[in-house]
């Protein structure tokens, strides 16, 4: 059996550049169906007291480390990873620690009046200089960095009003980039991430919150999908949320434009099935690929990088060579739902 339990990461608060208390934020989480979030501010963590569950809501509170470009999500470690270190070192430094992380936004181009560009430079620079048996996370879509890059002076007030408008997806660039580190085998696990700030900006007298929390955490969601529920106790909770994420247990959709709490994409083959983040053999014969996303989605299953096989709703494809399998889905021209790899060997 199956779980499935939604949440939210990249989230900043008061302790760095947020305006959301942390029960602000965990009241906002709940009011969106969240199990789970994972706060990261700005080099710090003056948030870890808070940390485990609270009204139902498990918090998980690390840290981003943000030089002036290169910004690094660093999940599992006790202490603050400096932002000086050149990105090979702070990266190495965190699993050093006994953590692991996320490249966040990796693909920023843009400087204008809502941002800077805080791109990830050196795309050699993938994860620790020790990469056997570890993993690393790639933010594949950065709600606030996509919206941010394509806003222009002529669009803006359009696009504050209907956020949706400027949302593309995960760049092309990006998306090639994690098939190539799983492709040669230096697993790379992919999230969205919301970044969540809840900005307040004046307008003449009147002060307004530009992407609320609640709203944001109905945007981009990651579903992890566990053998196991949630422990109540939060330290172990916690660890199932990270094993989950490195091991590419989980999948994450846009849902302002549909919700899937339950997706099924599987490998099958003589009673067995394969999951996002398993690994399966061809020793014993063809994998069958099953996708079902209870709704009329555009469906495209990747293969080594390349769209393999496509569907509406469902997708059936019989796999006879070793590879990286993923799946993307698309509502309309909208970018809705990516899912980590089956890994077939």
């Amino acid at each position: 059996m199956i779980f499935s339990y939604p949440g939210a990461l990249h989230i900043h608060s008061i302790h760095s550049d947020g305006t959301g208390t942390l029960p602000e934020i965990v009241a906002a989480a709940w009011d969106a169906g969240l199990r789970w979030i994972i706060v990261t501010d700005h080099d710090t963590l003056a948030g870890r007291s808070y940390a485990g569950w609270h009204d139902g809501v498990l918090v998980i509170v690390d840290h981003e480390i943000t030089p002036d470009r290169n910004h690094f999500l660093a999940l599992g470690v006790d202490q603050v990873i400096s932002h000086q270190l050149p990105p090979q070192e702070f990266i190495d430094q965190t699993y050093a620690s006994g953590g692991f992380g996320i490249i966040a936004h990796p693909d920023e181009q843009v400087v204008n009046r809502f941002k800077d560009c805080y791109r990830w430079d050196d795309w050699r620079i993938d994860g620790p200089r020790e990469r056997v048996s570890q993993t690393v996370g790639l933010e594949l879509w950065n709600l606030m960095s996509d919206w941010g890059e394509h806003l222009t002076p002529r669009n803006q007030f359009l696009h504050f009003c209907v956020p949706g408008l400027g949302l593309t997806g995960p760049s092309p660039a990006t998306l090639a980039w994690w098939d190539r580190l799983n492709m040669t085998g230096r697993r790379t696990f992919g999230v969205g991430g919301v970044d969540a700030h809840a900005f307040r900006r004046k307008i003449g007298w009147y002060e307004i919150e530009i992407f609320p929390y609640r709203w944001l955490f109905q945007t981009l969601t990651n579903y992890l999908q566990l053998t196991a529920p949630l422990s109540n106790d939060a330290t172990e909770a916690t660890q199932q949320v990270y094993a989950a994420l490195r091991q590419g247990q989980s999948y994450f959709i846009n849902r302002r434009e549909a919700d899937l709490p339950a997706l099924h994409f599987v490998a099958r083959r003589n009673g067995h099935s394969y999951r996002s983040g398993d690994t399966a053999s061809l020793a014993q014969g063809p994998l069958h690929i099953e996708v079902d996303v209870q709704r009329n989605a555009d469906l495209r299953l990747i293969g080594n990088g390349h769209m393999i096989a496509q569907g509406v709703r469902q997708l059936r494809h019989t796999i006879t060579s070793p590879g990286v399998y993923r799946l993307e889905a698309y509502i309309g021209s909208k970018s809705w739902l990516f899912a980590n790899p089956i890994y077939v060997a």
